[in-house]
């Protein structure tokens, strides 16, 4: 009687066991770390590449920041030199520097990064060249067509100079911008590729222009001091 009191007092009961589930499962609840739903680590939602690089101070991190805050801080001191020198490797200096000088202008007065609106006029016209006119008509260094000429609140409407084409092309671009609030929506258009039948070269046209942007924030950057970014240059340009 005696052993079989202590097999039966050994032997848990079934609402104990439950009971003990419960409680662990409750507690690795608690002690599980919170971490958003479908991230890759905490704080990066969907596991993608932070949208911004990191600076370095001694050995402290600060928090990261958007690279198109250091594109304007470039401009803010050295104005447009910085990309007259990126440019001269593709124009002569006088150009470079005209072509550099109106890109900030524009830039400053429709509040859009300065490697973007050199990302589409080097998408458009790689050789800087003011005369150049397509098959369809566009001309320039922007590509603007005829129709687009004094519509615009412009120095001149002649679109074969430097600074009035400018002038003339991201008008027209910070209006498709302002129209479809989205980048690559605003360079379909810009690039007439509107319709269903575009042909996939067309499609491919806002990668282009981004491309070109992201190469030319780049160099931009490199003309701040080294301390003062140790980090790389990851993202694509923002607005």
């Amino acid at each position: 009687m005696r052993w079989a009191a202590w097999n039966q007092l050994r032997t848990p009961t079934r609402p104990f066991l439950t009971f003990l589930a419960a409680a662990g499962f409750a507690g690795a609840l608690l002690l599980t770390p919170s971490v958003p739903i479908g991230s890759g680590q905490p704080g990066n939602p969907g596991g993608r590449k932070p949208a911004h690089f990191r600076i370095e101070r001694g050995s402290a991190t600060t928090a990261p920041i958007d690279s198109s805050r250091w594109e304007r801080e470039v401009v803010d001191r050295y104005d447009h030199l910085p990309l007259a020198q990126i440019l001269r490797g593709t124009a002569e200096p006088e150009i470079a520097n005209r072509v550099a000088r109106a890109i900030i202008k524009e830039a400053r007065q429709l509040q859009l990064s300065p490697s973007l609106l050199a990302g589409v006029l080097l998408t458009e016209n790689a050789r800087l060249e003011p005369e150049t006119v397509s098959h369809r008509g566009a001309i320039g260094l922007m590509q603007v067509m005829r129709f687009h000429a004094g519509v615009y609140d412009c120095d001149s409407d002649d679109l074969f100079q430097v600074e009035a084409n400018i002038c003339h092309g991201t008008r027209v671009f910070a209006g498709y911008l302002k129209r479809t609030k989205d980048v690559r929506s605003a360079l379909l258009r810009y690039n007439g590729c509107v319709r269903s039948r575009a042909t996939p070269s067309c499609r491919r046209y806002p990668t282009k222009v981004l491309r070109q942007a992201e190469r030319i924030r780049h160099q931009l950057l490199d003309y701040l001091p080294r301390q003062k970014i140790r980090a790389p240059f990851t993202t694509s340009p923002a607005l």
